[in-house]
């Protein structure tokens, strides 16, 4: 990977289960701490329509730069899945989700089945990928990923990774999330 390399970092703005709609931040980067752009669109909550809102910040006004797609978990806006496939079958760049829990899927896969009637279509996209625990240094976390391998996706999450755990480009995004729901930022994305 070139050093001067563009990543993607992309999460949610906080919300609240009677919210119908949050925010979606992709906050884009040049290796490693060069903010180049952020993009803002809407996503229901609980919905299903994360992957195209993903694509259409992708195909922005800097598509052509962005090698990497960090994403803050597979899940957007409470259970709104991301089909992380879809995204790299489009736009063929890696897509690596990272976590810093691992998903419990007993508990995940009853709430699907409690309140969606596509519980199985939104519990495969979950699982699709298996989930891997990577350690660094001083901490670790949980990632799924597609069109990369397992090193280089640990390599390029260490190269993007400043402080904490999360890759830069990720934690911009969250920061910005939440001075659009709160006014100024707070909490660890």
């Amino acid at each position: 990977m070139k050093n001067q390399i563009r990543a993607i970092g992309i999460d949610d703005s906080p919300f609240k289960r009677y919210n119908k709609r949050t925010h979606i931040i992709g906050t884009i980067m040049r290796y490693a701490n060069y903010i180049e752009g952020i993009s803002i669109e809407n996503i229901k909550v609980d919905g299903n329509d994360s992957t195209e809102k993903i694509l259409k910040i992708l195909k922005g006004k800097f598509n052509k730069q962005i090698k990497i797609i960090f994403l803050s978990g597979i899940t957007f806006a409470g259970f709104n899945i991301v089909d992380i496939e879809s995204i790299y079958d489009e736009m063929k760049i890696p897509v690596i989700t990272v976590t810093r829990k691992n998903p419990n899927f007993e508990k995940i896969y009853s709430a699907l089945k409690k309140y969606f009637d596509d519980y199985e279509k939104r519990y495969e996209l979950m699982t699709k990928y298996k989930i891997y625990r990577m350690d660094f240094e001083n901490y670790k976390i949980y990632s799924q990923f597609v069109g990369i391998d397992l090193k280089d996706a640990k390599n390029i999450i260490k190269k993007f990774t400043i402080r904490g755990n999360i890759p830069e480009p990720i934690r911009i995004s969250h920061m910005v999330g939440s001075a659009i729901k709160f006014g100024c930022s707070k909490g660890k994305a």
